[in-house]
């Protein structure tokens, strides 16, 4: 028993007692383990430079964190977690670089997935500015569209007015014209025909008695006062007279006592026409010359 136990304490049992014994079994693979420690930095590096690549593409775009702090502070926790060497602890380790690939895979999804959400939404925005100018370009197409077809519109009515007013002046004129020549041509044959009227043998008929107006009158109804005052009165002839000298002119031709002299020769079924014409054409020559002395 002595030689026994003697030979059982010579034996080194250090790394027995000092291991839990959960771990005694793992010795044969920690150096193994110890040299696929510095497999995460590599990943790690390849996430540092994928997210930088990433920040370039982003044009400057401010990010709510630094990333190479980020990556930095994620080493130091890998590296010390509480003060423990990572080497003493290859479990945890590995679950460790097992979450921290879990998490690089996680924001490179995330981070891919904001990156087409924000190339979609520069595209959305684009395609309105896009839809946007061209819109106000069709409105200001049609709005210079409408304003020209109103100015045309506008001066087509400005030349229809002229024109009317021009046609209507133009014929206004041609009225006066006409107008102006019927009464000196009326003018010419009163004169005319009263020389010839008194004259004459010829018996004398309503129709053919030289009346003072412009238009030979049908019956008695057509012998007005207005009819005789645009007749006497117009400044077409007998400038040199004034209107009383053109009231008494007519008088001595239109007095019934001068007028007299005429009845032999009256038509008997002219008769009661010519005078009561004459009787018309006597008393409206009265009343002018009454107006005119009371003037």
């Amino acid at each position: 028993m002595t030689d026994f136990h003697r030979s059982s304490s010579t034996r080194p049992t250090r790394h027995v007692s000092a291991l839990p014994p959960r771990y005694t079994h793992t010795r044969s693979h920690s150096r193994a383990e110890e040299a696929t420690a510095s497999i995460p930095w590599e990943h790690m590096t390849n996430a540092y430079a994928w997210v930088a690549s990433q920040e370039e593409l982003m044009k400057g775009k401010k990010r709510g964190f630094k990333t190479e702090d980020w990556v930095r502070e994620q080493q130091d926790l890998l590296l010390h977690p509480k003060g423990v060497y990572p080497t003493t602890r290859p479990r945890a380790n590995k679950i460790r670089r097992q979450e921290w690939e879990d998490l690089l895979y996680g924001y490179g999804i995330e981070a891919d997935k904001w990156m087409k959400q924000e190339a979609r939404a520069r595209r959305i925005a684009e395609e309105r500015e896009r839809t946007k100018f061209r819109i106000q370009e069709e409105v200001r197409k049609m709005e210079l569209h409408f304003q020209l077809k109103r100015e045309e519109q506008m001066r087509e009515r400005e030349e229809a007015r002229r024109k009317a007013s021009e046609e209507r002046r133009a014929k206004e004129a041609r009225d006066r014209a006409k107008l102006d020549k019927l009464i000196l041509d009326a003018w010419v044959n009163y004169e005319s025909s009263w020389i010839t009227f008194a004259l004459s043998s010829e018996p004398v008929e309503f129709k053919k008695t030289p009346w003072p107006l412009i238009i030979p009158p049908r019956n008695t109804g057509d012998l007005t006062r207005d009819a005789i005052v645009a007749f006497l009165f117009s400044p077409l002839h007998s400038q040199t007279m004034s209107r009383k000298d053109r009231i008494r002119s007519a008088q001595l031709r239109w007095h019934p006592d001068r007028f007299r002299r005429f009845n032999a020769r009256i038509r008997d079924e002219d008769r009661a026409a010519v005078e009561e014409g004459v009787g018309i054409v006597a008393r409206c020559l009265n009343e002018l010359m009454e107006r005119e002395k009371r003037k």
